[in-house]
């Protein structure tokens, strides 16, 4: 394959101000990998300014998409797990699996997870993989999987982190809040472990209807009265929801962060009730190399179908209004994917 000299690729400076620049298409190390990106989903946290705006502080405008799929297109000379045409998931961090953390099975709580192992990001046309990445952030997305659903898989990656610290699932009742991407993920991946009971809670009806075709058994709003539930996991960054949760809490509840309110915010415990109660609360962000070797299992065997969640597509010339559908969901905006190579066919290994 002839490489271009130049990409196209993005620089965010708010989830209001998102540009499309060019620059030379990365070149690779002898044991670095280059990628042409097919699909990379849009993440909430790409759109939270309170999470992104540091770096941006420090650096100007950053390309922070890591959903990303894509096909090796250029292999340095030393590279031998793959050549060009291999198609590929790849994620932008790991862990170093060697301290404390890591050994004890909590690996996103690594100090490593901080550092990014692509150039430039997934909103990019082209990507070089550097060493590391190639060795522990690259798998290969089989044949009978699509790009698209190659970009679920970091995504889906971090709910089954999140869902492994609450295990098990099967026979228990499960309450989830927030009925956007990331809580529809926690319903079918609940669902495939045979949760006995599973109820969403959101404000906006159509997201409770589309819970309810995704296998809730019930989509409620927050105003009405909520159950208790033996797994709670709170998949919005609104402060009323993180409250309500709390009360949903019975005997041996298990209650899961997975999105939080933003900053320094605090939440105040009922803990002479939970003395009694004794639950566990959790935390979960981000997925470790076998959370993404699960994840992608699960797609590819249809175990998780999430084939139904794209609903916006955008190419490269077209990401700042991407970006404003998925800071701002109307309709039934769910998942955003943007196609930085649209109009390229990809071809098969």
């Amino acid at each position: 394959m002839t490489l271009p000299a130049s990409m196209k690729f993005s620089l965010y400076y708010a989830a209001d101000d998102v540009r499309v620049a060019e620059k030379p298409v990365p070149e690779i190390g002898p044991a670095e990998v280059l990628v042409r990106v097919y699909a990379c989903g849009i993440c909430g946290s790409d759109t939270m300014q309170w999470y992104r705006g540091p770096a941006v502080a420090r650096m100007g405008g950053i390309n922070s998409g890591h959903e990303i799929a894509g096909e090796v297109v250029a292999v340095g000379e030393s590279v031998r797990s793959c050549k060009p045409g291999y198609r590929v998931v790849v994620v932008h961090h790991f862990p170093c699996m060697e301290c404390t953390p890591c050994l004890d099975g909590n690996e996103t709580a690594c100090e490593k997870m901080r550092d990014k192992y692509i150039e430039p990001g997934g909103f990019s046309q082209y990507i070089r993989l550097f060493e590391k990445c190639v060795a522990n952030g690259m798998f290969a997305l089989p044949d009978t999987m699509s790009y698209e659903e190659g970009a679920f898989v970091e995504p889906l990656a971090c709910v089954v982190r999140g869902v492994r610290k609450t295990a098990p699932i099967n026979g228990r009742t499960v309450l989830i809040f927030g009925g956007g991407l990331a809580g529809l993920l926690h319903v079918k991946l609940t669902r495939h472990l045979d949760a006995a009971r599973i109820t969403v809670v959101d404000t906006n009806p159509n997201r409770l209807a589309i819970a309810r075709r995704a296998g809730a058994d019930a989509a409620v709003s927050p105003a009405e009265t909520l159950p208790s539930a033996d797994r709670i996991y709170i998949c919005t960054d609104s402060p009323k929801a993180a409250e309500s949760a709390l009360r949903c809490v019975h005997r041996g509840s298990h209650l899961l962060f997975f999105a939080t309110d933003g900053p320094d915010k605090q939440l105040s415990l009922p803990l002479t009730r939970f003395w009694s109660l004794q639950p566990t609360i959790s935390f979960s962000y981000g997925p470790a190399p076998r959370d993404m070797r699960e994840a992608l299992g699960l797609i590819a065997s249809g175990s998780v179908d999430v084939a139904d969640l794209v609903t916006h597509r955008f190419g490269m010339d077209d990401i700042a209004e991407a970006f404003q559908i998925a800071s701002h969901p109307r309709d039934n905006s769910l998942k955003v994917i943007v196609e930085p190579n649209r109009g390229h066919a990809p071809t098969r290994s």
